[in-house]
């Protein structure tokens, strides 16, 4: 985990985003490694951690922090702009009115940090909010150079979550306040949710299983997978898998036998994946009320859809090694 701030800069007595360095390197967050780098207010200092990644170092998440005097509230930059437009020099005595910071890239790039996980933390709290413009100082120069490098590296193993904070004066947020948010911020980037999901394994007649569509637009739009999804508090597998298939397929089903429980790791979040054999269910009886399409495949077959990541193992050893038996009556 990188932290990093600026020292001052303009005419200013001191950077709040330094303070907060200073604060954090006298604490040990165990059992996470939080490392603190304090940048230049030039061009090095925005090119830096850009050039770090360039190098091949990698970082499981980073948070740039900086002070804006305009800011009464800790704002979270949603987005980076491919653009200068500096009013005064930086530290170097550079000053760029216009102009991009890197020719043919993107003109936005968009924060990589978790943002419904921060929404959910900071939901009741009028002091953290989202912004969408980081101005076109040092401060987005830096935002633009780190997402940039991190889009664009093939080295990079993960995307790590970046983000970029503006802190306000301290006569609106004291310092402790503040870094009690930035806390919670790491604890954001770097938690990994996990997520309980069930999936009927249905077959027809001639012993091909289901498997359906994600719709156009959604999550992992165009991928395959088995029906089902989500377990809800106080559900077992069995009622969760019940309740899918009817909200997706409109059937009732008797889920039988679990066959398969998998654990996946998809960066940002753990899913544990349960499939249940359903046994034979008729294709006319199946109306695809969430998908785009669905397949029936025999074990040859498996493998000429694009499986979501969760369930290709799977699949892959049945491939292998042939499918679940068909239950009994």
């Amino acid at each position: 985990m990188l932290v990093t701030g600026y020292p001052r800069f303009s005419n200013f007595d001191e950077n709040v985003s330094e303070k907060l360095i200073q604060l954090m390197n006298d604490v040990e967050y165990q059992p996470l490694e939080v490392y603190t780098s304090l940048l230049s207010v030039d061009k090095k200092g925005a090119n830096s951690i850009a050039q770090r990644i360039n190098n091949g170092e990698n970082f499981d998440a980073i948070i740039h922090l900086g002070f804006s005097n305009s800011r009464e509230i800790i704002s979270l930059e949603r987005f980076a702009h491919n653009q200068f437009e500096m009013n005064e020099p930086d530290n170097s005595g550079r000053m760029i009115t216009s102009g991009k910071i890197i020719e043919d890239d993107l003109d936005v790039y968009e924060t990589t940090a978790p943002i419904q996980i921060i929404n959910d933390k900071f939901n009741d709290i009028d002091y953290v909010s989202w912004s969408s413009d980081p101005g076109r100082f040092v401060c987005n120069e830096t935002y633009f150079r780190t997402l940039s490098s991190i889009s664009n590296n093939i080295t990079t193993i993960n995307d790590p979550p970046t983000i970029f904070i503006h802190l306000p004066n301290e006569k609106h947020i004291d310092l402790l306040t503040q870094l009690q948010v930035i806390e919670n911020i790491i604890e954001c980037m770097t938690f990994k949710p996990q997520i309980d999901v069930v999936g009927g394994l249905i077959f027809d007649i001639h012993g091909r299983i289901l498997s359906c569509k994600r719709p156009n637009g959604g999550t992992w739009e165009g991928w395959w997978e088995f029906p089902g999804g989500k377990i809800e508090h106080g559900e077992n597998v069995f009622q969760a898998l019940n309740r899918e298939l009817i909200e997706e397929l409109d059937i009732n089903v008797n889920p039988i036998k679990i066959e398969e429980k998998v654990n996946f790791d998809y960066g940002n979040r753990k899913i544990e994946l349960t499939i249940i054999n359903c046994g034979i269910i008729s294709g006319d009886q199946i109306t695809l009320i969430e998908h785009e399409e669905m397949r029936w495949l025999s074990q040859e077959e498996l493998l000429d859809v694009n499986w979501l990541p969760a369930d290709r193992p799977i699949l892959e050893k049945w491939f292998n090694r042939g499918l679940p038996n068909l239950p009994l009556d």
